[in-house]
């Protein structure tokens, strides 16, 4: 079986109850809450890799969740070296470039801070209306509450899966 790779934004987890959870039609941060772990227990194997693009919130919810997860900081997420020390990511940064068999792939919190770049760009939500070619944003709300994979991504973006890329289709 083949690792696959994952990606989500904007967990929101236990932040703001009624700002982030009612608009989705949640009743609190609670029910958001489990309705992304639910998802993601369902999508992530252990073995599997999780870039989350910032806006996590609290992430005590992350021990309890499978694969091997990776954080984008946002500016609204702690200090990198604080992140790492929750002993909860592998890896934290502020973007990170992700070399895949289908083409590179920049790796940003904020669409607004990607810069010029050939790679196709993956992103949490952004201020108003952020649609633009060679985007893609990955916010929780736009994956069905839970880790997008890579095969996903390359439907959403390209109409087409990527082969090999993923456990199974």
């Amino acid at each position: 079986m083949t690792m696959a790779i994952h990606f989500v934004a904007d967990l929101h987890f236990n932040g703001d109850s009624a700002r982030n959870a009612l608009p989705y039609g949640f009743s609190d941060s609670v029910e958001l809450a489990r309705r992304i772990c639910d998802v993601w227990r369902a999508r992530v194997a252990p073995d599997d890799t999780v870039w989350i693009l910032g806006n996590v919130g609290n992430p005590v919810h992350l021990a309890g969740l499978p694969g091997r997860k990776h954080l984008v900081r946002s500016a609204a997420d702690p200090r990198s070296w604080n992140c790492l020390a929750t002993g909860r990511y592998e890896s934290v940064c502020e973007r990170q470039y992700l070399g895949t068999p289908h083409g590179a792939l920049m790796l940003v919190s904020d669409p607004a801070q990607a810069g010029e770049s050939d790679a196709l760009v993956l992103h949490g939500r952004a201020r108003g209306d952020w649609r633009r070619a060679g985007f893609v944003c990955v916010s929780a709300a736009m994956t069905g509450w839970g880790p997008a994979s890579l095969d996903e991504i390359a439907r959403r973006a390209f109409g087409a899966a990527l082969p090999g890329l993923s456990r199974a289709a």
